[in-house]
């Protein structure tokens, strides 16, 4: 059986128009972090994944009974680090740090980075340290 050109032309461009679609719809806003609030937390490097379109620092952090607790820090996609100072191997497991961050707003250990900041005092900023503290909205009734 022939397929017409314009039939085919037609299947072409639906399927580019679907493939497209699942890759914008498949990228998630920032609307998951609180930037009213930040917290600073401070731990050992599990892992770095330098990933796209985010990379994270997994970063093993004691609670107030002792315990670690694994926070996952989204850093930003490595051509965004690469432009803010970070090298892929600029934060390795083992390294003892101190971020600041936005926390996420489920209340779970996860948050975007603002700035990390090693033992010897150096920085790296995260994408977030570009991105202005919000002022906590309203309380309810007002």
């Amino acid at each position: 059986m022939r397929v017409s050109r314009l039939r085919l032309l037609g299947i072409v461009t639906a399927a580019t128009a679907l493939l497209s679609m699942r890759a914008v719809t498949a990228h998630h806003s920032t609307a998951e972090f609180d930037y009213t609030k930040q917290i600073t937390i401070k731990g050992t490097v599990k892992e770095v994944q330098w990933t796209n379109p985010h990379s994270f620092v997994q970063l093993l952090v004691d609670d107030t009974a002792g315990s670690k607790v694994e926070w996952s820090v989204e850093i930003g996609s490595p051509s965004l680090n690469i432009n803010l100072g970070w090298r892929k191997n600029s934060v390795k497991a083992g390294d003892e740090v101190t971020m600041l961050l936005s926390p996420a707003r489920n209340g779970k250990p996860y948050g975007t980075l603002r700035v990390l900041t090693f033992a010897d005092g150096r920085q790296l900023e995260g994408v977030a340290a570009r991105v202005k503290a919000l002022p906590a909205p309203p309380a309810s009734g007002q």
